[in-house]
């Protein structure tokens, strides 16, 4: 029950990759790169209130539920069972394709290599019949969308982009964190109350999830600098997302999960040029072996 509450709850969110505040600023991979987020120009997202009631979240969670109970076994379990509950109830579509699941594999397979510090999760990825653009991961499982994926089709550097950046959500802790809510909500509301305990967080620390997008994109990015693809394309496809969204505004930033593209795209900018010394100007795609998507 709780795991088909979870997996609604995704849905609803419209496929939100991510769903839990994080921790924030200044923080530096192992290579020493610089994780800034000074970028996020959102109405609450470097204020006072936002980094102390984050604060009081984290003492929360951990009193009631213990961060080290949440072991990576542990979250390779849940996502085990979260996807076999979704694939029972109908609620997810595989694709049936072999060599578009095996060029996800492969991507999956070098991101994974190319860590750091990796962890002891169990990964997996899937593509899923879906017209969104989107991806999202949850317990170590990874999924791509149809239309994800052919936006990615001749652009192999964003799939490594796009597929690193679901990674990083689970190398970084957001989704032990998740977790964490997870049982929490079940402690306060019981079995059937735990959508509730959601929808009130998600009210009223949307935006606090910036952040955690934001180091999730710094990580793909990281991965696929190291796979020496080119770290361009993710600032690209942030700029092309840009278009068919609102004009920036504080007051619906507030009230947003994950940053304005806009916004995205300039962080990534930023962070390349950092790290990197690469500026990015104009993005040339690159033929890629990726196989045509079957209609």
């Amino acid at each position: 029950m709780q795991l088909r509450l979870f997996y609604l709850f995704i849905l609803s969110s419209l496929f939100a990759c991510n769903l839990i505040d994080g921790d924030g600023g200044g923080v530096k991979s192992s290579k020493k790169m610089t994780y800034s987020y000074t970028c996020l120009d959102s109405a609450i997202g470097g204020s006072r209130i936002n980094k102390t009631l984050g604060k009081a979240g984290n003492i929360v969670r951990d009193l009631a539920v213990s961060e080290g109970s949440i072991t990576d076994e542990l979250q390779s379990e849940w996502g085990a069972a979260f996807h076999k509950d979704a694939i029972e109830s109908k609620t997810f579509n595989l694709m049936n394709d072999a060599a578009v699941q095996t060029q996800l594999e492969e991507a999956m397979k070098e991101l994974l290599a190319a860590r750091e510090e990796p962890s002891n999760i169990k990964y997996a990825i899937y593509a899923l019949e879906d017209t969104s653009v989107n991806a999202f991961t949850f317990g170590g499982r990874i999924y791509v969308t149809r239309a994800m994926l052919q936006k990615t089709a001749n652009n192999k550097d964003l799939l490594y982009a796009i597929v690193g950046h679901e990674i990083g959500h689970s190398e970084k802790g957001h989704i032990k964190k998740t977790i964490q809510d997870m049982q929490l909500s079940t402690k306060i509301f019981g079995e059937d109350g735990g959508t509730t305990f959601f929808q009130i967080k998600k009210l009223l620390t949307g935006s606090f999830n910036q952040k955690n997008e934001l180091e999730a994109d710094y990580y793909g990015t990281d991965l696929t600098y190291n796979l020496n693809q080119n770290v361009c394309a993710a600032v690209a496809f942030w700029k092309e997302m840009a278009s068919k969204e609102n004009s920036y505004n504080k007051v619906e930033d507030f009230f947003r999960s994950h940053p304005f593209s806009s916004l995205r795209a300039e962080c990534l900018q930023t962070h390349i040029k950092t790290n990197f010394g690469k500026e990015c100007g104009s993005i040339i795609k690159e033929e890629t072996t990726l196989p045509q998507l079957k209609k």
